[in-house]
């Protein structure tokens, strides 16, 4: 069934997208492979938060670079997301390891099942959890971190006249209303996978302070806030970094693509000629 439903996928990405379709697929398996193995590493004892950054870092230049190629705007957003994965990092640990979050929770220790594994599994559970919560805002931080990028290039292209604050708050204004439907996208996102839960929660009378300090919500809570987090904080990273390389591209020349250097030498005077990216 999983069979069917992937050449389902394929072929619907093929038909919608051509080719750009195909590439999507292929990121798709590419970032699943990297997940696989990044749980198989962590699972033969490898540093967990080390190998989270190391494979978000892979997820995140496949799904710009692969998909869309090597540009202002791919750069902008991939630099974006490194910055943010660097700034939370920190806030993650240190909320895993004072919130007790990490672990089982209470509706995974009434599965029969967990009575048959041993708790001796000689993994740091603080940092899985941090990784849990850095694995989950790399898809929504890469997603926004790009529609800011090519909002702000656009801009750009339209009217080359603006200044750097100009371009920013340009870019600043977009993401706002980016910002509503990505963060409903994240709730219902989170809301439709927990569905689950709640019902069992009613199942087993819930009070309303009972569900809010269960373990079950709160990792699922900070899941969420750490990706609404994320989205927030890429937006104005995403806009000030991309208009940092489009108004000052003799600094960043080897970021632009060949579209982006020819403006750059209308702009300059200089048709015909192609600059040295290496300076």
């Amino acid at each position: 069934m999983i069979i069917a439903l992937a050449v389902i996928l394929a072929t619907l990405l093929y038909a919608v997208g051509g080719e750009r379709g195909i590439l999507t697929f292929l990121t798709l398996c590419w970032n699943i492979a990297v997940l696989s193995l990044s749980i198989i590493m962590i699972s033969w004892g490898w540093e967990p938060i080390t190998i989270t950054f190391l494979s978000c870092l892979l997820i995140c230049s496949a799904t710009l670079f692969y998909q869309n190629g090597r540009n202002a705007k791919t750069f902008s957003a991939f630099w974006s997301v490194i910055l943010i994965l660097v700034i939370l990092i920190l806030p993650a640990y240190l909320l895993g390891l004072n919130s007790h979050i990490q672990g089982l929770n209470e509706l995974m220790l009434r599965e029969d099942e967990i009575m048959g594994l041993t708790p001796n599994i000689n993994i740091n559970i603080v940092k899985i959890a941090v990784s849990m919560m850095i694995t989950g805002l790399i898809g929504a931080a890469t997603d926004t971190s790009m529609a800011i990028s090519s909002a702000v290039y656009e801009v750009f292209r339209n009217n080359r006249q603006l200044s750097l604050g100009e371009l920013f708050r340009s870019g600043v204004h977009i993401g706002r209303d980016v910002l509503g439907t990505t963060v409903n996208t994240l709730y219902f996102a989170c809301i439709g996978e927990s569905m689950m839960m709640f019902l069992l929660f009613k199942s087993y009378h819930y009070s309303f302070w009972r569900l809010i300090n269960s373990k079950a919500f709160f990792q699922e809570f900070t899941d969420i806030m750490f990706s609404c987090l994320a989205c927030i904080l890429v937006i104005p990273l995403s806009a000030a970094v991309t208009s940092c390389i489009l108004k000052r591209p003799e600094k960043f020349k080897r970021f632009l693509d060949e579209d982006e250097l020819f403006l750059y030498l209308k702009d300059n005077g200089q048709p015909g000629q192609i600059p040295d990216r290496d300076k």
